[in-house]
């Protein structure tokens, strides 16, 4: 039982490595603000028409050259962004894909009464996180992250696997961890290259700025507020 839970939670771990995408923008700007790479949901993203100059620029009352500067330098670096960020996605979904390949053939070693127990489980979680998203309710972050409903059943040991269940999970993981590995390689990678992009678009920017102009730019994202505490309540 210990085993087979390390086999999915090791699987499920995989995708906690991926970063969700933010419209590319504005991450420039909350990477000056807050000093760090902020992604919003969606991989998918229609080209902007015209390259926007970062909103935490704006207050900066830029001059039209300084407008013009900012704006290549948006569109050179969102250029190179974007390919990147097809490379992410696909390898993101390919690590999906494999995870739930995994997860389907140790389902193929259950009993039918095991394994429409963890189906239904797992179709439950999820629409309650779309019910979740509907809401768009802040839980607290104790009871906020839904376990895998195929893990969350083997650890309350509400499913007993059998010695020659464990021992077929084993093997099906073996089979697996190899390439799920390789794309949490190359997820991990990919990731650091959008963070190095972002920030050299950031220190171009920051190279057309004047010292006053820099020096509110700094006081702005070393005054920035945290996020405030989320009750169990809220």
């Amino acid at each position: 039982m210990r085993r087979l839970m390390t086999i999915l939670e090791n699987g499920a771990a995989t995708l906690a490595t991926g970063v969700n995408r933010a419209t590319l923008g504005r991450v420039v700007c909350v990477t000056a603000v807050v000093g760090g790479l902020a992604l919003a949901q969606g991989f998918a993203k229609e080209p902007a028409p015209e390259a926007a100059i970062p909103a935490c620029l704006e207050n900066l009352k830029l001059t039209a050259p300084q407008q013009t500067q900012a704006k290549e330098v948006v569109r050179t670096y969102d250029a190179k962004i974007e390919a990147v960020w097809k490379q992410f996605g696909d390898r993101y979904m390919e690590t999906v894909q494999t995870e739930v390949a995994l997860l389907a053939a140790i389902e193929d070693n259950l009993t039918d009464a095991q394994r429409t127990h963890v189906r239904d489980l797992r179709r439950k979680a999820a629409h309650a996180e779309l019910a979740l998203e509907g809401t768009k309710s802040r839980a607290n972050k104790a009871t906020a992250k839904p376990a895998d409903p195929v893990s969350a059943e083997l650890n309350g040991a509400e499913i007993k696997l059998t010695p020659e269940q464990e021992a077929a999970a084993d093997k099906i993981h073996q089979k697996y961890v190899g390439h799920l590995r390789s794309l949490n390689r190359d997820i991990q990678g990919l990731h650091t290259r959008l963070v190095s992009l972002e920030a050299d678009k950031l220190v171009e920017l920051e190279k057309m700025l004047t010292k006053e102009q820099l020096a509110q730019l700094r006081e702005g994202r070393q005054n920035v507020t945290g996020s405030p505490k989320i009750t169990t309540n809220e």
